[in-house]
C-alpha cells in the first residue's frame, strides 16, 4: 500500500504571549484547526478527526461543533470522512463520519437503541452521550501495524470497500 496515501496533519494557528520582557509566557488559540488530518487515498479525499482516550469510554461532544460541520462537508460531497478513536493505545477504531453523526443526532433527540443503517453496516446507537469500544462494529477495529502502530488505512479500505 506505500504510495497509494498522502495524509497532512493540520496544525492549529497560535499567537504568543509575551511578559514585560518579550518572553513568550503562554500563547492562545489564533485559528482553530479544521481536522486533524487532510489527504487522499487513491483519488478519494479523505479528512478525519483523531482523538485518544485513556478511559475505556468517550464522549460524542469530543468533537467540536466547526470540526463536525467540517466532516458534513467532506461526506456530503462524497469524500470519505471519519473519526478515528485510539483507547488508552490498546484499541483503535474508525468510526464512518455518518455514523457518527448519527449518534450525536440520536442523543439530542432523546431517543436510545436505533439501529442506524448506512454504507452496507448497521450500529445500534445507545443514545448515551458516550461510547465504549466494545460498542463499536468489528468491522471498524484497526489492526496494529502501518505508520504509528496502528494501520488505518487498512480498515478505511476494508469500510469503504476499495479493497483491491
Amino acid at each position: 500500500m506505500q504510495g497509494d496515501a498522502v495524509i497532512d496533519k493540520q496544525n492549529t494557528k497560535f499567537i504568543p504571549i509575551r511578559n514585560a520582557s518579550g518572553a513568550i509566557v503562554s500563547c492562545k488559540v489564533e485559528e482553530k484547526a479544521t481536522v486533524d488530518f487532510i489527504g487522499r487515498y487513491k483519488q478519494y479525499p479523505v479528512a478525519f478527526e483523531a482523538k485518544h482516550n485513556s478511559a475505556d469510554n468517550m464522549r460524542f461532544d469530543r468533537v467540536e461543533i466547526h470540526q463536525q460541520a467540517y466532516l458534513d462537508d467532506w461526506d456530503h460531497d462524497g469524500a470519505i470522512a471519519f473519526v478515528a478513536v485510539n483507547f488508552n493505545f490498546d484499541s483503535a477504531f474508525i468510526i464512518p463520519w455518518r455514523f457518527y453523526k448519527a449518534a450525536i443526532e440520536t442523543r439530542q433527540r432523546q431517543q436510545k437503541n436505533i439501529a442506524y443503517r448506512a454504507m452496507g453496516m448497521q450500529w445500534v446507537i445507545t443514545g448515551k452521550a458516550s461510547f465504549r469500544a466494545d460498542e463499536l462494529p468489528s468491522a471498524w477495529k484497526v489492526p496494529i501495524g502501518g505508520y504509528g502502530g496502528f494501520d488505518y488505512m487498512a480498515t478505511v479500505k476494508k469500510v469503504w470497500g476499495l479493497e483491491e
